[in-house]
């Protein structure tokens, strides 16, 4: 079985540091969310927040910050990573409106596909080695290219 670990990298376009710029934009809504719930909500309401929601929105700044802080790694290395690897599944999720394409790579594992990837699937086909370009933090596939 031919393995190759060796990777390159290529820059990120503009299009692609605009969608890892934009995927953080969840988290300071939330944050501001939570700021106005936990000072200027009583004052409205007349009474104090209920502590449940305070908690729900700490719990959901946790989860979109993790996200964030990957989006803004990949953004500060400015560059997509080439590798080689086996694309082993592709797929549609149902129940996902946004983002609903993903793939199993035999290295990198479960990865997102961008649109422009997933059309790119037929063209490489599965259990067919290609050329992946990615975003590792982010775990986001920009394109593939089948090896001849």
């Amino acid at each position: 079985m031919h393995s190759s670990n060796h990777s390159s990298a290529v820059p990120l376009t503009f299009a692609q540091k605009a969608r890892l710029l934009f995927e953080c934009l969840p988290l300071p809504f939330f944050a501001l969310a939570f700021v106005f719930c936990a000072t200027i909500l009583d004052d409205i309401t007349g009474a104090p927040p209920p502590q449940a929601l305070l908690l729900f929105l700490g719990f959901v700044i946790l989860v979109v910050g993790w996200t964030a802080i990957n989006r803004l790694r990949d953004l500060a290395s400015g560059v997509a990573l080439v590798q080689e690897d086996l694309l082993e599944r592709a797929f549609r999720s149902r129940g996902a409106a946004r983002n609903p394409f993903r793939g199993k790579f035999a290295q990198l594992g479960a990865m997102r596909l961008t649109s422009r990837a997933y059309g790119q699937v037929t063209s490489v086909g599965l259990r067919n080695r290609c050329h992946v370009a990615y975003s590792p933090a982010s775990k986001i596939v920009w394109w593939l290219e089948r090896l001849d």
